[in-house]
Formats: C-alpha cells, structure tokens, sequence
C-alpha cells in the first residue's frame, strides 16, 4: 500500500517539481497529508490525535519518539502545518525511488552522524528552514526505540539534535506516539503492516532553551524524553484498566 501510495503520487510531483514556485508549501503539505491519512486508513492504523491545540502558530521543532517505520506517516497526519524531518544521511533513504523526490520537497535535511562538522552543518540548516517559517521535526533516539533497547518506552536521546531550537530561537513541541510499536514488522522500506489504535498526543511548548539558551542540551533532552515517557506511561495503564472491566 505505501508502495502503491507513492506510486499514485508521481503525476501531482511532477507538477510541483516542474513549477514549484507556482504552489505554496502549504498545498504541497496537504497533499503529502492526504496522502498519508489514504495510507493508514487502507491497513486499518487509526490515529487519535488530542493537544493540537498546544502547537503554537509559530514555526516549531517536532520532537517525536520512534516507534515504528509508520511514524513518519503518523507525523505527517498529525501535525497542523507542512514540516521537514531530519533525517540520517544514509543510501536507501537518499536513493529510494518517489519517496527521495518528496523528502527534497518538503524541506528534509539529512544529517551525517559520523562526521560533526557535517553534523553541524544540517543543524544549521535546518534551524534556517525555522527561520523561514517551516516548523521542522526530529526523532532524537537517533533510530527505532526497540533496535536500541527492546523494554524501554523511548530509548536515550542524541540530544545534539536540540540545537537546532537554540539557533533557531524557536518552540520545541514534544509529540508522544503510542502504541506504534509493532503496527510494522521489519526495519527496511518494505515490510509487515499490522493494523492498531494510535494515539498522539503532544505536550506543552518547551521555551527553557530560549529563556536560558546556556542550558544543556543534554539536561533538556532527558526532562522532554522523561515527560513523553509518562504520558506513554499514562497511556498503557489506561488501557490495562479498561482491559480489566
């Protein structure tokens, strides 16, 4: 189905590849979300979203935990506002046929994790696409949360990536997906779709940074993982005490 999906999408690409100076980031966004509601609804991965009304209207930095290959179409369903993600600068993500043409369009910055200097340059540019009026996302665990650590809720974060908020000036919105793990089996661009309930919920605005730009990075990586790590938390006990009815 996302192969299909993206199959689907290649004449409206080539539309806003040929004139993009015709069409706003907004209608290039509400087609990219259109096209991944289509998607999650076709494998039956319906996504409930609540605190939307917490996103201020100004540009943002997403901070999202990484559950599933989903989470990008979740995040792409969710949000209120067309984004690019930071993404790891590797091959298959670079060279995946439609899907690298999209990522160029909305904006996405690959990061080299290997090199700092290089590192520091995608930082930089994505703080300048904020700058710019494009809110920006990043899913800090740096890969999937059950690669890194199979019984945590959110693995440890590479906190660097907050910098882009410092440099950028802007809000940081923490936004927790629940209940994704397992709604992909596989750790490749195609694998097992299994069909769950989603929830994402996202936490009040961060401003700490902007308030105390020499606060650690570190320290306000751990406070945002701690915070989305209890909401998660919140969410499985509700569940246990509705199975238990």
């Amino acid at each position: 189905m996302q192969i299909f999906g993206f199959i689907s999408s290649i004449p409206q690409l080539n539309k806003f590849r040929k004139d993009p100076d015709k069409y706003t980031s907004d209608e290039k966004f509400a087609f990219l979300k259109k096209l991944a509601a289509k998607s999650l609804k076709k494998v039956k991965i319906n996504v409930n979203v609540i605190g939307r009304e917490r996103i201020p209207k100004e540009p943002v930095l997403f901070v999202i935990n990484h559950s599933s290959m989903l989470d990008s179409y979740i995040l792409v369903d969710s949000v209120d506002r067309g984004i690019g993600c930071v993404i790891a600068d590797e091959p298959v993500w670079r060279k995946i046929p439609i899907a690298s043409k999209w990522i160029e369009l909305s904006k996405c910055v690959f990061i080299n994790r290997k090199n700092n200097r290089e590192g520091m340059k995608a930082i930089n540019q994505a703080a300048d696409n904020i700058k710019n009026n494009h809110s920006m996302a990043i899913f800090p665990e740096g890969d999937l949360t059950w690669v890194k650590d199979d019984n945590a809720y959110i693995s440890d974060f590479r906190s660097g990536a907050l910098k882009i908020a410092y440099k950028a000036k802007c809000p940081i919105v923490p936004m927790v997906i629940k209940n994704s793990k397992g709604t992909y089996e596989g750790y490749q661009p195609v694998g097992k779709i299994n069909s769950k309930d989603v929830e994402v919920e996202f936490l009040n605005p961060v401003y700490k940074h902007i308030e105390n730009p020499r606060y650690k990075t570190v320290e306000l990586g751990e406070e945002i993982r701690e915070s989305m790590i209890e909401k998660m938390r919140e969410f499985d006990n509700a569940k246990c005490e509705r199975a238990a009815v």
